[in-house]
């Protein structure tokens, strides 16, 4: 699902949108304003490679909601997300926040398909007033009750939220970092064969239990 929708009004001409570039735009600043994602990677958490691995978390979503039908369902979504938060981070996410995250890209790729970017827009402008109070520097925020407003930010919606959306998560990664010793495993994706468990001379031996979240 690529395509572009036509805004109009009387005072201004049609311009036109991509929803699903919105959608993206609006996948980056759910990401960013997830404090768990945000202390991992500003914490180094996830080693040398924390901003890489955000960012294939995002590469992971956008592949996730590429159609009108996303892959996994928002259930199959929550778990993977606490388990690649585990895996690569080492966090428990004892809030839950991974329901929030998972249940805020359902809506917003929902309305996409249908061509209202409303919600996406309200994410990216929510991420960017936190990263402005954080940095103490003023953002310039769109007036969405103003129809000659709403129509310039459609005019530049389609450069704009496609430069938002490719924009780093965290800062630019450091090049230097070594490369991992495996590829990161997708999300959704099996989780490698574990290697036989090795008994000691007292009979005892850890058995891994399973990442998979209980919902209640």
């Amino acid at each position: 699902m690529n395509h572009s929708v036509t805004l109009s009004s009387n005072d201004d001409p049609a311009v036109e949108i991509n929803p699903m570039e919105e959608f993206r735009a609006g996948v980056t600043a759910t990401l960013k304003s997830w404090s768990a994602l945000r202390a991992a990677v500003e914490g180094g958490w996830g080693g040398a490679q924390s901003q890489e691995k955000a960012e294939e978390l995002r590469q992971h979503l956008y592949e996730n909601f590429q159609g009108t039908t996303p892959k996994m369902d928002m259930y199959d979504l929550e778990d993977n997300l606490a388990i690649y938060m585990e895996e690569q981070f080492s966090v428990v996410l004892e809030d839950q926040s991974e329901r929030q995250v998972a249940d805020m890209l359902y809506r917003m790729h929902e309305a996409c398909v249908k061509g209202d970017v409303t919600l996406a827009r309200q994410a990216v402008e929510t991420a960017q007033r936190t990263e402005a109070i954080k940095n103490a520097f003023p953002v310039q925020v769109q007036n969405t009750d103003d129809d000659d407003d709403e129509m310039d930010i459609a005019s530049e919606s389609i450069s704009q939220a496609k430069e938002y959306a490719s924009a780093s998560l965290f800062g630019t990664a450091k090049k230097e970092a070594s490369k991992p010793a495996q590829p990161l495993r997708q999300l959704g994706e099996a989780p490698p064969e574990q290697n036989k468990v090795e008994v000691d001379d007292d009979g005892f031996a850890t058995v891994p239990t399973s990442k998979r979240r209980n919902r209640k």
